[in-house]
């Protein structure tokens, strides 16, 4: 039997399924804005609706900040779905301690992501750079969806994000932080830059929160709870599928797991190791 590595769990998968083409998607649409600005086009028949902007360039210029007001949002959203699927079944985090402060948060996003970093304490500049750039999103997202909002980033972010300036600059292909934090501090609307930098950040972000997960999961208990839920789920039994032909039997066992996100792929060093035949031996022993 084929053994399976877990490389990326299937919750950044579903994190990277929502945001993965962010950006793209975000200059395709101001590439379509910039065109309208610059030509005379008019709104199509199949849209069943009038559109007639009495000044054009203005109707751009404020759809354009909508573009990147809502972009900035959904990426926050999309923050927040991981870190709730992560403590949704078959549970990616094994620490109890960090689930029950996970319940504790309720649907708050920022302390969702104060406790991951609380726990995680990974002493990487660049994961300290990243949690700094997802803590102003969400805080520059609460400024521009929520009335009267006026939040500010803690001060150990907003520092975090000043002692790394040079570095920022390279991550984020230019991006003056200062003019950042300035643009934010003074309640304006992100850059079309700005809201790039921060998507990007946030990917990082979950692919450092997840490799870190993944290295310390019990990859038996996982895999069995991936499988107890598909069973649950469709009304299997341990021995309606250990009666079943051997080469059926691994093939839907394989099916289960691979569709989970486990692959036979183990070219990361922090890949985890799941043996088949040591799950069938375990069921034939109940």
């Amino acid at each position: 039997m084929p053994k399976l590595y877990l490389n990326v769990s299937k919750e950044r998968k579903a994190f990277k399924k929502s945001l993965g083409q962010a950006n793209h998607f975000l200059i395709t649409a101001l590439v379509g804005l910039d065109y309208i600005r610059n030509n005379n086009v008019k709104c199509p028949e199949d849209f069943s609706t009038s559109w007639n902007p009495k000044n054009k360039s203005f109707s751009v210029d404020r759809s354009r900040q909508y573009i990147l007001n809502s972009s900035m949002a959904w990426a926050v959203d999309c923050l927040d779905a991981y870190f709730s699927r992560c403590n949704q079944n078959p549970k990616l985090i094994e620490n109890k301690m960090l689930l029950d402060k996970i319940n504790g948060t309720r649907r708050s996003v920022n302390e969702k992501l104060m406790t991951f970093v609380e726990y995680l304490g990974i002493e990487i500049e660049e994961f300290g750079i990243y949690v700094s750039m997802a803590a102003l999103a969400i805080q520059w997202r609460n400024n521009t969806m929520h009335f009267g909002a006026h939040n500010t980033i803690d001060d150990i972010y907003r520092e975090k994000l000043l002692d790394f300036e040079g570095r920022i600059k390279d991550l984020f292909c230019g991006l003056d932080i200062i003019k950042t934090l300035n643009s934010f501090e003074k309640g304006k609307d992100p850059t079309f830059k700005e809201v790039t930098s921060l998507i990007r950040g946030i990917h990082r972000l979950v692919e450092m929160v997840d490799l870190h997960l993944l290295s310390e999961i019990d990859i038996n208990r996982y895999a069995h709870d991936i499988i107890n839920h598909h069973f649950k789920k469709y009304k299997l039994t341990y021995k309606s599928v250990l009666a079943l032909p051997s080469d059926k039997r691994n093939t839907k066992i394989l099916n289960i797991l691979t569709n989970n996100s486990f692959s036979y792929d183990k070219r990361y060093e922090k890949s985890q190791l799941i043996d088949i035949d040591d799950i069938i031996s375990s069921w034939e022993k109940q």
